[in-house]
């Protein structure tokens, strides 16, 4: 689960579902999306409007895909992979538009 937490009042506002191991999180500011990469593999989209988040999609990508980046300028982002039929692979998701 990925837990919201207001800092003001230090509560946690929100509990969203997300992968199993969630470990890693990439914001893109332009879009308001925030990407949670978890070790299970499962990527999970959610919009960020204010203090709420909604999903916007989550689904598995691939083994080990539990680390996550995105390009400011161009919105990618991009899931480096580790071993992918024995060899590193670089997954690149182009938002829609």
């Amino acid at each position: 689960k990925l837990l919201v937490v207001d800092l003001d009042s230090q509560q946690t506002t929100a509990r969203i579902d997300v992968g199993d191991g969630p470990d890693v999180l990439a914001y893109d500011t332009g879009l308001h999306r925030l990407y949670v990469a978890s070790e299970s593999g499962v990527v999970s989209v959610l919009d960020v409007q204010g203090k709420a988040l909604h999903e916007l999609a989550k689904g598995r990508l691939a083994d080990g895909a539990h680390t996550v980046t995105v390009d400011q300028g161009t919105h990618r982002v991009y899931f480096p992979l580790e071993n992918v039929n024995g060899k590193p692979v670089l997954r690149v998701m182009e938002p829609a538009k």
